[in-house]
């Protein structure tokens, strides 16, 4: 399990690489166009590039949630004993993961009616709003998945609470 999680994490890091590059490229074509002509611009272009860095950074957010290496607020978590820590990790690992299921329902919900509705961009490309909106359901479906690696981690034993970064220097 942990080889084909560690496949999906790479195959998202990938992902979001490529949507970084795709967006530094469409943001340096449309600079470049504008100072050559502003029809070389076209008018969908920033539009695209939220939507690329949008997906980029929901998808690099799961990236993130695997590793344990988001802001944790843990002044008090610190003092604990360590089956305090243990405890306070797996509640809030729980928290986490309902607040996770929530937004894939409401977020899938948001897509379906964009998607009944027919909403598009108002730029020329006319880009269907679903597939922007999408990127909130798929992030946290795949932050899902890598919260119950981490909670069976924990369960094991396997994984401690993550470390604090030496932040003193």
């Amino acid at each position: 399990m942990k080889r084909a999680l560690g496949f999906l994490d790479g195959l998202v890091g990938l992902i979001v690489a490529l949507l970084f590059a795709a967006a530094l490229l469409l943001s340096l074509a449309g600079v470049a166009g504008r100072y050559v002509s502003t029809a070389l611009a076209p008018d969908w272009g920033s539009e695209v590039v939220i939507y690329l860095v949008i997906w980029a950074v929901l998808l690099s957010a799961a990236r993130v949630l695997r590793r344990a290496t988001h802001i944790r607020v843990d002044f008090l978590v610190d003092r604990l004993p360590a089956a305090g820590q243990r405890a306070a990790e797996f509640l809030s690992l729980l928290i986490a993961f309902a607040l996770g299921a929530f937004l894939v329902w409401s977020g899938w919900q948001v897509v379906d009616q964009a998607m009944i509705w027919d909403e598009r961009s108002i730029s020329s490309l006319r880009m269907p709003l679903w597939i922007y909106y999408a990127a909130l359901p798929a992030s946290f479906a795949l932050q899902l998945i890598f919260l119950l690696e981490r909670v069976a981690d924990l369960l094991r034993g396997a994984a401690p609470v993550a470390p604090a970064p030496d932040l003193s220097d």
